[in-house]
């Protein structure tokens, strides 16, 4: 008899505002992540992070938050150390390091959270990614991609 591996919970936070051109670079990677439709995963848009959040971070096994970055590579894939005091992103003022702390002093479970920070370029009033964001997106999805296949 095969016992079915069972699938994690992940959950993919994109956090940017949309109407700031590359500023929108999270939301852009949730929407191509739904459309891979894979099983276990969720993802959530949203402007920034905050404490709201944590309801909902506590339901998964795995969080990757996904923002855009003014600086880095063209894609920063990394674990959060709840110890740190970095910043998550460009300009939010809760940071994914604070948010791992406000979990495990309110909710004592630690969260297993990674950041997926990608280069943008044009963060003025606009609805459209540049060119060189989409590419540096189409990138970070294709990591998230992999990473999310490796551990579910």
């Amino acid at each position: 008899m095969s016992m079915k591996k069972p699938v994690k919970n992940i959950l993919i936070v994109g956090v940017g505002n949309t109407l700031r051109g590359d500023d929108g670079i999270g939301a852009y990677i949730c929407s191509c992540i739904d459309a891979l439709k894979q099983e276990g995963v969720q993802t959530l848009a949203t402007q920034q992070l905050d404490t709201a959040l944590l309801d909902e971070l506590m339901q998964a096994d795995h969080i990757i938050i996904a923002d855009a970055s003014f600086e880095g590579r063209s894609v920063n894939f990394f674990k959060v150390n709840g110890n740190e005091s970095m910043p998550a992103s460009s300009s939010h003022h809760m940071s994914a390091p604070l948010l791992m702390r406000m979990a495990q002093a309110i909710y004592h479970k630690e969260l297993s959270m990674m950041i997926c920070a990608v280069t943008g370029y044009r963060f003025g009033m606009r609805e459209k990614l540049s060119a060189k964001a989409k590419k540096n997106a189409d990138k970070a999805v294709a990591i998230i991609t992999e990473w999310i296949n490796s551990n579910s």
